[in-house]
């Protein structure tokens, strides 16, 4: 019969062993987790290096696209200084076009005027030559009408002056 001392090493032994079977199926968990473990860390490296290829893309648009900002904003900067500029050319033409027109349209009154005074200078001297003729044409008629009146008056008288002129 077995002792007790031997009934304990047994169950020492299987204690042990169990343990040691527990160990080891823990071990073989450990194993099958790290194995995991190392894939989702082989997963989280390739995206951690996808994500960095990303930002690296995004951080070359963000560039590009501020380049393309910049070149943008330096071209409406000058395309607002060019177009300042026309305007100032425009307003620069209408300006002088504004006083060539007052200057052409001055002369063209001051002859329009000259010609008006001309005109009336030569109505004026019309007028005093009717004027002159009619005062000597006026003066004819007094004139006839003055001999008219003398023949009136002596022709009926005539026949006697004839007699007394012979």
């Amino acid at each position: 019969m077995p002792t007790e001392s031997s009934r304990r090493a047994r169950n020492s032994n299987a204690a042990l062993e169990t343990e040691v079977a527990l160990v080891k199926n823990d071990l073989s968990q450990m194993g099958q987790l790290f194995s995991k473990l190392e894939v989702a860390l082989d997963k989280i490296t390739d995206v951690s290096n996808n994500i960095g290829q990303i930002l690296a893309v995004h951080e070359q648009r963000l560039q590009d696209g501020e380049k393309e900002f910049q070149t943008l904003k330096d071209e409406m900067v000058t395309a607002e200084s060019k177009f300042d500029n026309e305007v100032k050319d425009l307003h620069s033409r209408l300006t002088s076009n504004t006083r060539e027109l007052e200057s052409k349209m001055s002369k063209e009154i001051d002859k329009v005027l000259d010609s008006i005074k001309d005109l009336k200078d030569h109505l004026i001297d019309k007028n005093d030559k009717i004027e002159q003729r009619l005062t000597a044409l006026e003066r004819w008629r007094w004139i006839l009408v003055g001999a008219m009146f003398v023949a009136v008056i002596f022709l009926p008288e005539l026949p006697n002056i004839l007699t007394l002129l012979k």
